[in-house]
């Protein structure tokens, strides 16, 4: 296995570089700087915790994009779909730099950085990955979803010390550059016939072509991974928008918290290729469940009375190591049991679904913040609501049923 498997990297660096940069600096990148600009606007304009909570349910937007955008990504091409989302993302980054310090208007801009974001994320890039990959499959998806993680831990810090000196207006003005040159750089290194007429191949392979959302739908994998995603995703507003609210609430310094943003990055990156690397090689199923179950022990510990900040640090550390599971998980478990013709599509209800659970989850924050004042409530339900959706993987069994490859 060695040598053929290493050499699929070997061949396929390009378009793996395009994916990993595509991802790391599309709308996946809000992740791990949205949080860092909440203490700022906040006190400026008098934002209220509870309110600011809302964010992470406009993800509910994600319900209707995502499978949108699969199915344009199966129908058009990787690098056609990628390059609207590069050139156009920016522009959320205007609004958010330009906002006047309404709530309303601020929900607005991030309505539009959803809708133009979603252009650049996982069912676009993990296409590639799907494409070119057999043998490192698990490995090659884990390198493409460290593209947000890695770029968020070099960025944050900056970043948070950049919005320190030139203020959080100046702050989306860079991440509106940055995001744009280093996308179109991703879309120049993309190969142009990636995903394009999918049905073509087909007929002229004499392959027949069942109907794609039949075969999907009744497959009943789709909705063990649409169910799981939505539980294990529930408390992932906390990863977002609120991370670095969570840890000043905790005790943690502004400048501290910042750092402990970047722990999490890191203890991304460190799942992602732990998890590659396992669904290669081991059951996916156990490698599901026991990857998708960590972020338990990390909210409970940020629940605790305990707020040293080794303690915070070993709390993001394993949230950030589950999180860096979540989308190889995803990503290979859809190659592995639907056909080509509809990955895309797949991944969009996988991903409207991981963006579902978000949404539901952040709904429940700005609840129980509004009742009790404090994040521990929530960090318990959540660590109860994880646990369910994990053992829901292992239901998928070792091997997966034999597919004939579908198109929509």
């Amino acid at each position: 296995m060695g040598s053929a498997y290493w050499g699929e990297l070997r061949t396929h660096w390009r378009p793996l570089l395009a994916a990993t940069m595509g991802l790391g600096f599309g709308i996946g990148l809000s992740a791990y700087t949205m949080s860092l600009f909440a203490p700022k606007m906040i006190g400026e304009f008098g934002w209220e915790k509870s309110q600011f909570a809302l964010l992470g349910s406009f993800g509910l937007l994600m319900l209707i994009m995502q499978p949108i955008t699969g199915r344009l990504t199966d129908r058009f091409g990787v690098r056609a779909v990628s390059a609207v989302g590069v050139l156009a993302g920016p522009l959320a980054y205007l609004g958010f730099a330009f906002q006047p310090g309404s709530i309303r208007a601020f929900f607005a801009v991030a309505v539009l950085q959803i809708i133009l974001g979603t252009l650049t994320t996982s069912p676009v890039y993990t296409r590639i990955v799907a494409e070119r990959f057999e043998r490192a499959r698990g490995l090659a998806f884990s390198i493409v979803m460290t593209g947000p993680p890695l770029v968020g831990a070099v960025i944050a810090p900056l970043l948070g010390g950049f919005i320190e000196s030139q203020g959080w207006r100046n702050g989306y003005l860079l991440m509106g550059g940055v995001t744009l040159v280093f996308g179109l750089i991703a879309v120049l290194l993309t190969p142009a016939h990636i995903g394009v007429h999918p049905h073509e191949e087909v007929e002229e392979a004499g392959t027949p072509a069942p109907v794609g959302s039949r075969v999907i739908f009744r497959n009943p994998a789709f909705w063990v991974l649409i169910v799981g995603m939505v539980l294990v995703n529930f408390p992932q507003g906390l990863a977002s928008a609120q991370m670095k609210l969570v840890l000043m609430d905790s005790g943690a310094a502004s400048q501290t918290a910042t750092w402990l943003i970047s722990i999490y990055a890191i203890g991304v990156l460190l799942g992602r290729f732990a998890c590659g690397l396992s669904l290669d090689r081991m059951p996916p199923h156990h490698v599901a469940a026991l990857a998708l179950a960590m972020p338990a022990i990390g909210m409970a510990l940020m629940a605790s009375p305990l707020d040293a900040t080794i303690v915070l640090a070993l709390s993001v550390a394993m949230m950030g190591l589950a999180q860096g599971a979540e989308g190889d998980i995803a990503a290979y478990l859809v190659s592995r049991r639907f056909g080509l013709g509809v990955f895309s599509l797949v991944m969009g209800f996988v991903g409207a679904a991981i963006a579902g659970g978000a949404a539901l989850g952040s709904l429940t924050l700005s609840l129980t913040l509004s009742i009790w004042g404090s994040y521990a409530p929530f960090l318990a339900l959540s660590a109860c609501v994880t646990l369910a959706g994990a053992a829901l993987f292992l239901t998928l069994g070792r091997r997966p049923p034999t597919m004939e490859p579908v198109y929509a």
